[in-house]
């Protein structure tokens, strides 16, 4: 994301004493001022070239932030489902092991009739042997829930570290954008500074070479 920023350092001889300007001849300040206003109007140009590469990475981090954003929403939205869903898988859990209890409470209530009851002891054990279908039954139901379950418990880790991921990807995000907004007040300044400076060198020359007209 972050893209490398080129800086030129120039040496610029700004200021200068009037005892010295008196000794350099007519042409050499001439050429000293056109230095000077060059080399200002150079670090105009790559700071501007430096603001522009800072705008320009701002506006992709501003991109990524928004598209991480929508996909925190949607892993949260993802995970509210599956909690739900577990939450159902639960219930029907619960209510499976009730009809199991209830159907082996069952059992047992109709063993001891078998000794009283011989007359229903066929009827009875037909019983036994549909009750034992339901419980065989239920618990085929029970354990594939089990399995069930371990599919959305792995699915809800999944969604887990899709949520710190995205949320550590916005953290760095942000954190990036803080950095290039700090050096985008930087640059401004500097754009600043050597605009100011490039007017105030063209001034020199301007009235430099209307001196150099009067001679």
């Amino acid at each position: 994301m972050k893209t490398s920023l080129k800086l030129t350092t120039m040496t610029v001889l700004l200021s200068f004493s009037t005892a010295a300007f008196a000794q350099n001849t007519a042409k050499d300040g001439l050429e000293r001022i056109k230095t000077n206003l060059n080399n200002s109007k150079s670090n105009l140009s790559e700071y501007q070239k430096n603001l522009k590469t800072v705008e320009s990475n701002l506006n992709e981090v501003a991109k990524a932030k928004s598209s991480v954003e929508s996909q925190q929403k949607e892993v949260a939205a993802q995970a509210e489902e599956n909690t739900k869903s577990m939450q159902k898988l639960g219930k029907q859990e619960t209510e499976l092991q009730g009809l199991i209890k209830d159907e082996q409470s069952k059992t047992a209530a109709e063993n001891q009739k078998i000794a009283e009851l011989e007359a229903m002891i066929a009827k009875i054990k037909e019983n036994q042997k549909k009750r034992e279908n339901n419980v065989q039954d239920y618990q085929n139901q029970l354990s594939q829930l089990g399995e069930e379950k371990k599919v959305w418990q792995s699915r809800r880790d999944t969604l887990k570290e899709q949520y710190d991921t995205v949320n550590k990807k916005i953290r760095e995000l942000a954190s990036e954008e803080k950095e290039w907004k700090g050096k985008e007040q930087g640059y401004k300044g500097e754009v600043n500074r050597w605009s100011k400076e490039v007017e105030r060198q063209q001034k020199i020359s301007d009235s430099y070479n209307s001196l150099a007209e009067v001679k």
